[in-house]
């Protein structure tokens, strides 16, 4: 389960098993789909970039090695 902490808001956002994000900002808190559509509770938008980049399509480990020429 990935966790980051938005850098400008202080959101925490939260990567869920099932592929969607919690953002939780001073105890309020609201779930999104991994594209950023509002699901359920209080916080009602947030950042999709940030979402998207968090529960998006990632590399697979191979392609995340850095190699050296």
């Amino acid at each position: 389960m990935a966790i980051m902490k938005h850098p400008s808001s202080g959101a925490v956002y939260t990567l869920r098993d099932d592929g969607n994000v919690d953002v939780e900002n001073n105890g309020v808190k609201g779930r999104f789909s991994s594209g950023g559509r509002y699901i359920s509770g209080d916080i009602k938008q947030a950042d999709p970039h940030f979402i998207l980049w968090l529960a998006g399509p990632q590399l697979p480990v191979a392609a995340q090695v850095r190699v050296n020429r």
